[in-house]
């Protein structure tokens, strides 16, 4: 059996080198004017190379004073079956810290991913940042 490379087609291959600048640039966290609320904003993309900052992110809001922290997925497009895992051990961890971790999501792909690896009924549903930002009433 013969290989037969044409160097003509190479130039059509597209290689994945991660998210753009912009794109990682979208990740951050901010005050949303709510007293003890955190939000962590995903950015478009929540792949392996965007986990490592995306934790810490989430790891500083969980520790700090606030009491609610809502991770913003409603920009997501891509959300890796890996982080959507370790948001059900983040929601966990940030219970036993007395914080309350919320999701607001918006896109079929995000919900995909949360429903196949069983963590979406450890989140409830919020229609927006306002809803999610506010204080639970008990």
């Amino acid at each position: 059996m013969a290989v037969v490379l044409d160097r003509r087609l190479s130039s059509r291959l597209r290689w994945y080198r991660g998210p753009s600048a912009p794109a990682a640039a979208e990740l951050r966290l901010r005050d949303p004017g709510r007293p003890g609320c955190w939000v962590l904003h995903a950015g478009t993309e929540l792949d392996a190379a965007r986990m490592p900052p995306f934790f810490s992110l989430l790891d500083r809001a969980v520790h700090s004073s606030a009491r609610v922290v809502v991770v913003d997925l409603r920009e997501t497009e891509f959300l890796s079956i890996r982080i959507a895992a370790m948001l059900g051990s983040a929601k966990c961890e940030a219970w036993a810290a007395g914080v309350d971790l919320r999701l607001l999501t918006g896109g079929r792909e995000v919900e995909r991913a949360l429903d196949l690896v069983g963590v979406r009924p450890l989140f409830r549903y919020y229609e927006s940042l306002d809803a999610a930002s506010e204080p639970e009433q008990h």
